[in-house]
């Protein structure tokens, strides 16, 4: 053996940029073995070669194949057979380039949200031009925090499965008679706000107008208060209301740690003003 034309582990390693752990454990498995081994001493040698076999295995690591995958392609790999998995790796990459997108228009509009509404003055009750939105709504008959979670599970699962990721947490729906005679835990309709329209789904229209609007800061048990607050500036004003009542999360678990701290928007349109 002319050893001038092979490397020791440790220097073939240090060639590579890997660990020689990495290099006894994939000669244990089958995958990539030195050329030579010399029962003798134990030594094992690889040759210059050999770097670009392991550079072929680093490439098909970085598209998240297994090493089974990996040690069966090399075990059979041909030109056709190249050109085959790329093209199923290139699909991959592109789904995950989308996802990655949408995560991070999703970081960018959660992020716009807060800081927007951090901003504002919790106390104040304001009139608010609005636009557009579109709620792919659900509800629930029961009354109880089971029957809530499950159903808003399934309203998460059906947006994932149709591509929408939506800044908005899931809001709430009150009906304006049960606000007005002081019933303000009458829950049956929850939604998922967009800014856009969706595709291939059923969804209701939140029209664009005036819209009256203030923060409910704490425990919901307690946003009767906020609600009677509202009430008695549409009264003041001489405002009428439309036929609904938003809620829609502001701060909540994601970003606060209890429960005093959570703040929800409060929103009704105005139909008509004095």
């Amino acid at each position: 053996m002319n050893k001038k034309m092979y490397f020791s582990t440790g220097e073939f390693a240090k060639l590579a940029g890997v660990s020689k752990h990495t290099l006894f454990y994939y000669d244990e498995i089958g995958l990539f073995s030195p050329e030579i081994k010399n029962r003798e001493n134990g030594y094992r040698y690889y040759s210059a070669a050999q770097l670009e076999v392991l550079d072929v295995i680093y490439v098909l690591r970085e598209l998240d194949m297994t090493l089974e995958e990996i040690q069966e392609y090399m075990q059979n790999r041909t030109p056709e057979q190249f050109l085959q998995l790329f093209r199923h790796e290139e699909q991959i990459i592109s789904d995950r380039i989308k996802h990655l997108k949408s995560v991070k228009n999703w970081i960018t509009e959660k992020s716009k949200l807060i800081h927007q509404n951090l901003q504002k003055d919790l106390d104040e009750i304001t009139i608010r031009q609005e636009p557009q939105r579109y709620l792919v709504e659900r509800s629930v008959k029961e009354n109880d925090d089971r029957a809530w979670a499950k159903a808003i599970g399934k309203l998460w699962d059906y947006c994932m499965e149709h591509g929408i990721k939506s800044a908005y947490p899931i809001g709430y729906r009150q009906e304006k008679e049960d606000i007005e005679q002081g019933v303000f835990d009458n829950y049956h309709v929850f939604y998922q706000m967009l800014d856009t329209k969706p595709k291939k789904i059923g969804y209701s229209i939140r029209e664009a107008g005036n819209y009256l609007c203030a923060y409910h800061k704490g425990s919901w048990k307690n946003v009767g208060e906020t609600y009677s607050r509202m009430l008695q500036y549409a009264k003041e004003h001489e405002l009428i209301l439309g036929g609904y009542f938003y809620e829609d999360g502001v701060l909540d678990s994601l970003t606060v740690q209890e429960e005093k701290d959570y703040v929800c928007r409060i929103s009704c349109q105005v139909e008509k003003m004095k």
